[in-house]
């Protein structure tokens, strides 16, 4: 297979053909363009699905869908899809791999605690993670005795540990049957197995983007998100952002933004479009930690907004900000300015003032004073209502 992959290649320079364009189905395409992109002088692309299926009259045959591809080329009728470069591409391949893995971790979490409740034991209920130094402990007695006494609940409870020894030995008090340990011992190896594999996948991660450590860095200084996440924006965007004409772009290509969907002067859906999963979910994960932060613009944002838009469409809307300054500061090559929070904290200051008070410091136009000692008298309930018909 790879020898014809090859023989296309030549089969292609022979006929002087400079431009190629190729539909993207599944990975099929990837190779085909591994092969292509090297070539010297060669423009080489992958269609935009979207577009091309707005396209009329295309052909139902293979061969003839080919020859229609070719066509729309030459006279510029298809979109290219955005495609990292190689070395992106290859550090894609770790970071979406290390993602497989830690849905696999939850998934047999989830198992073992499904477990757990068939037999009878509330484990969950005492300990907030079931996975933790003192819950992987009382598992290993489980799958060991198929039962554990309070002395043993006692040792094996590490010290953060908020419940009593007495309710949690309460919790999983009974007797496992034989197929359930067998059942929990090849669970826990399975876990086991997933987080070391987990570990050398972030090694490697680490390790194969040294090369962008600068870029990396500039993202890890968005609040909200990690060195690790950095890895996965970098993997799945790049550092050049000139294949994005502004900001709008690369949201829209992520699926953060809205689509147009607008008829006789009326928003039928607003809903954000089908794209890019990976970057979107890792950005909706950062901007659930970004708004735990306080005193930042994008927490400020999401408190501010999240009783008018829902919870799912104001993380949405953070996830999208945070897109737009990674895309900002890649371009510009700068850190976060947190400057712009402090302002923001004096800002919010200032709104707590009395509702006289801010027409008095914030509305000068207003001829109004406070008097000193002995002075005019300022009626706090007029300036109370001029307020709010300012506010209004």
């Amino acid at each position: 297979m790879r020898k014809s992959l090859y023989a296309l290649r030549d089969w292609i320079m022979s006929l002087n053909c400079l431009h190629v364009l190729m539909e993207s189905t599944s990975v099929y395409w990837i190779p085909i363009y591994e092969i292509l992109e090297d070539v010297k002088g060669m423009d080489v692309g992958v269609g935009n699905s979207r577009n091309m299926q707005q396209v009329p009259g295309r052909p139902v045959t293979d061969k003839e869908d080919a020859d229609w591809i070719a066509r729309l080329c030459m006279i510029g009728f298809i979109l290219k899809s955005f495609v990292v470069g190689r070395k992106f591409r290859e550090l894609r391949e770790y970071t979406r791999y290390h993602k497989k893995l830690v849905q696999e971790r939850a998934r047999h979490i989830n198992r073992i605690e499904k477990l757990l409740q068939i037999n009878g034991f509330k484990l969950s209920s005492v300990l907030s993670d079931i996975t933790g130094a003192s819950g992987m402990r009382l598992l290993k007695k489980l799958r060991d005795k198929g039962s554990v006494t309070l002395l043993e609940v006692q040792e094996a409870l590490h010290g953060n540990v908020k419940k009593p020894a007495e309710e949690i030995e309460c919790a999983i008090n009974g007797q496992m049957k034989l197929t359930s340990r067998v059942l929990l011992g090849k669970m826990l190896t399975r876990w086991e197995t997933c987080g070391r594999e987990i570990s050398e996948i972030e090694d490697l991660m680490v390790d194969y983007s040294q090369d962008h450590h600068s870029h990396i860095n500039i993202i890890d200084s968005v609040p909200g998100i990690g060195y690790q996440s950095a890895i996965y924006l970098v993997a799945e965007i790049s550092t050049d952002m000139s294949s994005f004409k502004t900001a709008n772009h690369i949201t829209a290509w992520a699926g953060l933004s809205p689509k147009a969907n607008e008829s006789g002067g009326k928003t039928k859906s607003n809903k954000t479009q089908k794209a890019n999963n990976y970057v979107k979910s890792v950005l909706i994960e950062c901007a659930w930690a970004a708004v735990k932060s306080r005193n930042t613009r994008l927490s400020n944002w999401y408190w501010s907004n999240v009783n008018r838009l829902g919870e799912k469409k104001a993380i949405t809307a953070v996830a999208r900000k945070l897109l737009v300054y990674i895309y900002v500061m890649l371009k510009s090559g700068e850190l976060y300015d947190d400057s712009m929070d402090v302002a923001g904290k004096e800002k919010r200051k200032a709104e707590k003032l009395d509702p006289a008070h801010q027409i008095l410091y914030q509305v000068p136009w207003i001829n109004l004073r406070l008097a000193a000692n002995g002075g005019d008298h300022v009626n706090q309930q007029a300036l109370t209502n001029r307020w709010k018909v300012i506010s209004k």
